[in-house]
């Protein structure tokens, strides 16, 4: 049975869980996902949580279904090379390092453009652009409280109390996929290449309060090279 996204091919740079929960929602609709591990470890998940010895553990498999995994060491120049050959020929990116990561590994958006024009890098951050938090990690109970989902919930004669459901992760996925298809939709019609880029805090779909509330609730952005 033919999918949505059927020969699109993902390069995915992610770990844990908000960046998996996006990438394995495009493997379930059509697209070629290659998820990109560490050598000798892989993804953090694989290890957590595991109630079986010597096998994946079940907080892995259920974030990363439908694709197919390579490991690669981008500090050694044959690791730069593989990975280079990958962005040429696939369609999109998607990565939840930390902030400036992908840059100090030498794979700048400015570097993806001059290999592949026409790729799209979808980024899982904290804080939007611009926000003095802009270069801080940040989890999921960072999220639910930056985006007032812990407020909601909890008692009334107490304090916020975050959600054991991984709210700000899973929505943020969810998100990001919706946005990485509406971009790639325009970019069909418009022949534009963009980069989308979501805010964590934005995933918990509640009114923010406080002096970061506008800055964790900002959103996606996209930006585009002069030349598309």
């Amino acid at each position: 049975m033919s999918k949505p996204l059927n020969g699109i091919k993902i390069i995915d740079f992610t770990h844990v869980q908000a960046g998996p929960a996006c990438t394995q929602m495009l493997a379930w609709f059509g697209a070629d996902v290659i998820k990109v591990e560490r050598p000798g470890a892989g993804d953090v998940t694989r290890s957590q949580l595991r109630d079986m010895p010597d096998a994946d553990a079940l907080y892995f498999t259920m974030l990363n279904s439908n694709k197919r995994s390579l490991t690669l060491d981008t500090k050694q120049p044959e690791g730069k090379a593989v990975l280079e050959k990958m962005i040429k020929e696939f369609d999109v990116m998607v990565e939840n390092f930390g902030p400036g990561a992908l840059d100090r590994m030498g794979f700048s958006w400015e570097r993806i453009q001059e290999l592949n024009p026409r790729m799209i890098l979808a980024s899982v951050k904290g804080f939007s652009d611009g926000h003095h938090y802009e270069d801080l990690k940040v989890y999921e109970n960072v999220a639910q409280c930056a985006g007032g989902a812990a407020s909601t919930t909890g008692w009334w004669d107490g304090p916020p109390t975050v959600s054991a459901a991984a709210l700000g992760d899973s929505n943020t996925g969810m998100h990001l996929a919706i946005g990485r298809e509406i971009r790639a939709g325009r970019r069909r019609g418009a022949s534009r290449c963009e980069q989308t880029r979501r805010s964590r805090g934005t995933a918990a779909g509640t009114p923010a309060r406080g002096r970061d509330a506008g800055a964790a609730t900002s959103g996606a952005r996209t930006r585009s090279p002069p030349w598309c």
